[in-house]
């Protein structure tokens, strides 16, 4: 699907990864997760469609990045980053050559600022909708007003945007189940607040627990993102085009101001046919105020989502062996199926949404590289050859833990 590779950017030292539908990223605080995380989402933005191209152009890829995800102090004289993904390659002070062979009828090859290169494609084969929902998330539930906000135009300020949209989705007739937890969640228009039903009863999401308020955004944006958003966003009919282009020829470009005509330039992309082909999602900690049980619900659900008819793709920082545990789950769900025997079936919670190994990929990073485990693969996931996560991974986590256990346990009587 992608290629990236990136050095000396931020903690990060030298990766290269060919990303997959889903990518996890394992590791200590501050190892980097959460800067791939934010490079991945950037570049998957860059495959938009072309109005992204142009801003990059004009305000060059690396600043805008720097703004847009607040990166300040990541970039230096030695960084080299090299994205090359459906529609899109970017290279910034890449010093080897370009692993790439580009016909020029094509592609368009860019120049702009220093050491930055693009090639894009003249006819897009891909348009993401692009989400990151911030480890953070829970904020969009106990801070008022947030649409009186100044708008910045940064990652944090799209993710409340989105969840605006997202939640409008959801009414009091039509409420978000969100079975793992027994509760469902809607928005009140004439309250202008979140609500969340527990046990029958109805309480302000600001009111609620820490997980309530950590889990209704990501699911209300997992849900939506995955399957509604395209139910809303379809081509225009061509008797819908042609009245289109009549309102749009009695607005004059001359007349309009800046937010009229960004509205016109909008309204030519629908024109144009340009919808979402899938949803690029990147969560940092899913299992933020979780329960463990709930953190492998929460990851089969997320799956659901991924596997909900479109060519939907994620990435996923997190600190939690249960989210591997739920992962690895669906993994073996997909290898075993076929040989499950009559009258067996696959149990409920890997059922809809096991996933093959090869659309998987988990790394773990360490000192700035990837952490290999036992015998080197090219690939540099902690995965074995059938796709699973290693065993001795999850030996080595729990291994000092129990080994101090066992050494406390002769003293007792």
């Amino acid at each position: 699907m992608a290629r990236l590779i990136v050095r000396n950017i931020g903690p990060i030292k030298d990766l290269k990864l060919d990303l997959k539908k889903v990518n996890v990223f394992m590791g200590p605080q501050g190892c980097g997760k959460s800067t791939l995380a934010k490079i991945i989402s950037f570049c998957s933005w860059l495959e938009k469609d072309s109005d992204a191209t142009l801003k990059a152009e004009a305000k060059g890829l690396v600043p805008l990045l720097t703004k847009y995800h607040r990166m300040e102090g990541y970039f230096r004289e030695d960084s080299e980053l090299a994205y090359i993904g459906d529609d899109v390659a970017f290279f910034y002070h890449f010093p080897e050559p370009l692993p790439l062979e580009w016909n020029s009828d094509e592609y368009n090859t860019s120049h702009f600022h220093e050491g930055e290169i693009i090639f894009h494609r003249v006819q897009r084969s891909v348009n993401p909708k692009v989400i990151y929902i911030p480890a953070e998330r829970n904020f969009v539930s106990v801070v008022p007003n947030l649409q009186k906000y100044a708008e910045q135009d940064d990652s944090l300020q799209s993710f409340v945007n989105d969840w605006f949209a997202a939640k409008r989705a959801y009414t009091d007739q039509q409420p978000l189940k969100i079975e793992m937890l027994g509760i469902e969640y809607y928005y009140s228009s004439k309250t202008d607040s979140d609500i969340v039903v527990v046990d029958g009863q109805k309480l302000r999401l600001s009111q609620a627990s820490s997980g309530f308020q950590s889990v209704v955004p990501l699911m209300a944006l997992l849900s939506y993102l995955s399957s509604a958003i395209y139910e809303e966003n379809k081509p225009f009919s061509p008797v819908e085009n042609e009245k289109m282009r009549e309102i749009l020829s009695s607005v004059s470009n001359d007349d309009a101001g800046e937010m009229e005509q960004k509205l016109i330039d909008r309204i030519k992309g629908f024109l144009q046919g340009k919808v979402y082909s899938h949803t690029q999602f990147v969560v940092e900690e899913p299992e933020q105020n979780l329960f463990p049980n709930t953190q492998c619900d929460l990851m089969y659900h997320l799956l659901n989502c991924l596997n909900h008819g479109k060519a939907h793709r994620a990435v996923i920082t997190t600190h939690s062996p249960y989210i591997l545990y739920a992962l690895n789950n669906c993994l073996l769900a997909n290898i075993v199926k076929g040989d499950i025997p009559d009258g067996g079936e696959l149990p409920a919670a890997c059922a809809k949404v096991e996933i093959a190994p090869k659309d998987v990929a988990v790394w773990e990073i360490e000192d700035g590289r990837l952490k290999i485990y036992g015998e080197g693969k090219e690939d540099g996931t902690i995965q074995d050859k059938d796709g699973l996560i290693r065993q001795n991974y999850f030996n080595n986590v729990m291994k000092a833990v129990m080994r101090d256990f066992s050494n406390l346990l002769v003293f007792k009587e």
